[in-house]
């Protein structure tokens, strides 16, 4: 590339500045899109915000690089490292998890694995029956204050009571109801899966994607919903069993809403929760179909 040596520019600062420029543009366009929510957790947005700002930064210093004769002769073929990556970004479309992309060994139905994957991100709901006599926390290993004293959010045996009267209200049920969302999915999932006696005979409203794999039986399927714990790397496949006697009517990736009753089911040898569908509904696939633990 002897042409090089005659021109008054640095081709390699060029190239890093247009790379720059490139993935600056990619990062903005898919937070300005709503698509960066198929790539990473919500909380990580802000970050990917700060390197925008960064690479345009650092894109303005390279510029007047550009027009200065290159001192040392580098080779540009490092580079397309870089641009290999960009050009993927750019080029293919982005896409969410399905049931197509699912087998049965990547689903958990039940709650196991979200409890597993998250089992410090939720407090477990203390049965107020069993606890609480009045605001009292009956516990004789808890130390009481000297002075018999409320303070704060403390009850007189020292226990900070919000904490149980949140945990309570999270978990209330609306009309006798169950009411799962996308805010509490997961929640709910690991409610289910540590106090799954409490909710036996309750009703449950939900919606997910239907999947179903040969190992169900004929009138069962999954009522599923992707985890996004940091990004899409780690996603994982949550969902409900679900009994229903027109199961194999039922359409493979359509989103639908389940109103059922909560039973105790079987799964590989494990107890779990299982819906016993009363009525379903069609839905619309929801515009954030991922759900997080937290």
């Amino acid at each position: 590339m002897k042409w090089l040596k005659t021109r008054n520019y640095n081709i390699d600062a060029a190239i890093k500045a247009v790379v720059m420029l490139g993935f600056a543009l990619f990062f903005f366009q898919t937070i300005r899109s709503g698509q960066v929510l198929k790539y990473v957790h919500p909380r990580n947005v802000p970050v990917i915000k700060f390197a925008v700002v960064a690479m345009v930064l650092i894109s303005a210093f390279l510029i007047p690089e550009v027009f200065k004769p290159q001192r040392v002769k580098k080779g540009v073929g490092s580079l397309l490292f870089f641009v290999l990556p960009l050009l993927m970004a750019v080029l293919l479309p982005t896409q969410s998890f399905n049931a197509a992309s699912l087998s049965y060994g990547s689903l958990s139905v039940g709650g196991g694995l979200a409890n597993t994957a998250v089992a410090d991100t939720n407090t477990t709901l203390v049965d107020k029956s069993e606890n609480f006599e009045g605001n009292q926390y009956f516990d004789p290993g808890v130390e009481a204050y000297s002075d018999g004293e409320t303070k704060g959010n403390m009850d007189t045996y020292g226990v900070d009571v919000s904490v149980f009267e949140e945990n309570e209200n999270e978990f209330s049920l609306v009309n006798g109801t169950v009411m799962v969302d996308t805010d509490n999915y997961v929640k709910w999932m690991e409610e289910l899966y540590d106090n799954l006696d409490r909710y036996i005979g309750k009703k449950i409203q939900v919606e997910g994607f239907i999947y179903k794999d040969e190992q169900f039986e004929d009138n069962a399927f999954a009522l599923a919903r992707m985890m996004m714990v940091c990004c899409a790397a780690d996603m994982q496949t949550i969902g409900f069993l679900c009994s229903y006697q027109n199961a194999d009517q039922l359409q493979l990736d359509a989103w639908i809403k389940v109103y059922g009753i909560i039973e105790k089911g079987e799964l590989d040898g494990s107890e779990i929760a299982k819906i016993k569908v009363e009525q379903i509904e069609n839905t619309e696939k929801p515009e954030m179909d991922y759900v997080y633990p937290f």
